[in-house]
């Protein structure tokens, strides 16, 4: 209920026992206001305690709770690594220190990026490389080969800095909406400490995976094979060694378990659609476009790209009376150790 039906009905209240209608300026419908706020307030409170009582709606710390209580935690923002060269046009006679921690930047955007150990640029050197990573974690801290290009507290002695190569690996933190399906999952599928889920489970705790398939006897009897994937892209050489050192704490005895990277194969999706009366075809085609790559988001490692699927998102977005695709796409089978990615999307107006 609003304020105003709360105010309202207790005014009709109020007139029903009375004989008469509240005068807003008298005590009794300053007190009926009053009264009706503080209702609403409590109603709210009450909603969102209801909200935060089951994981399907709870969001934020309430839905971190809910999945405490399966054992399981938000995969934390993982920061972007790489190597940064700082250099100078003339060789000096006498040693520059770089200390851990020397921070540098981008021009082009906010991100900034911090030395993980101390360096040295040698007396008659002119540069030297030095492992980095990003301050914070997230995607928004990639970057593009040379795009640090600003000293935030430069070393006495060095004139400049850049990235020969990109800094990669950063991933955003767990999403509402991905913590609560791997929630809702845990319930679907009991780990027993053998079965595919158990290995499952434990891979999607660690920071940087964002996709994992699990076969077991991949190579035979005593055999499992994990496959993962990152939060968009593929994982760096750390995430698989961090997934490799939880399961081999995990995995029974006699049992050898290989883990890999799973490769990306990326499929085009063509689309012809008949826009709905009253919605623009730019519109339409901006609503498919965001559909079909929000399908292919949905896709984890070993999945099926399915055809059908794809017609289901465009219509589904209520803009389109009808949508037909190429006979030249078809459905795939995708190998357990690769994930299907959106390639270009291309929605076309279908000409009848």
């Amino acid at each position: 209920m609003t304020y105003e039906e709360i105010r309202a009905r207790m005014a009709a209240e109020y007139e029903t026992l009375a004989g008469f209608a509240p005068d807003d300026a008298a005590d009794a419908g300053i007190r009926i206001r009053v009264l009706a706020g503080e209702i609403y307030t409590a109603l709210c409170a009450l909603e969102a305690v209801k909200a935060d009582a089951f994981p399907q709606t709870a969001a934020g710390e309430a839905l971190e709770l809910h999945a405490l209580e399966r054992g399981l935690t938000r995969r934390p923002a993982v920061q972007a690594a790489g190597t940064l060269v700082f250099s100078r046009d003339t060789a000096l006679t006498y040693d520059v220190d770089i200390p851990a921690g020397t921070v540098c930047a981008s021009s082009t955007g906010a991100a900034e990026f911090e030395t993980v150990a101390d360096a040295v640029l040698a007396a008659g050197v002119l540069s030297v490389s030095v492992p980095a990573r990003a301050v914070v974690g997230g995607k928004a801290c990639n970057a593009a080969a040379g795009a640090v290009d600003t000293l935030v507290t430069p070393p006495a002695g060095i004139e400049r800095v850049t990235n020969p190569q990109a800094f990669s690996g950063g991933t955003d933190a767990e999403s509402d909406s991905a913590l609560r399906a791997r929630l809702l999952q845990s319930w679907s599928i009991q780990p027993n400490g053998t079965n595919a889920e158990t290995y499952r489970r434990a891979v999607q705790q660690v920071a940087g995976v964002g996709s994992v398939n699990v076969v077991p006897r991949a190579n035979g009897s005593g055999t499992v094979a994990v496959y993962v994937y990152g939060d968009g892209a593929p994982v760096e050489a750390e995430t698989i060694e961090a997934v490799r050192r939880v399961l081999e704490a995990l995995r029974e005895i006699n049992v050898d378990v290989t883990v890999a990277a799973a490769e990306p194969v990326q499929r085009v999706v063509t689309a012809y659609i008949t826009p709905k009366d009253g919605v623009a075809l730019e519109e339409a085609q901006a609503l498919c476009t965001d559909a079909v790559r929000a399908y292919f988001n949905t896709l984890t490692v070993g999945a099926p790209f399915v055809k059908a699927a794809v017609v289901t998102a465009i219509m589904n977005t209520d803009a389109v009376e009808n949508c037909v695709l190429p006979d030249s796409m078809s459905d795939y089978s995708t190998p357990a150790d690769r994930i299907v990615t959106c390639g270009a999307v291309n929605i076309l107006e279908r000409q009848i």
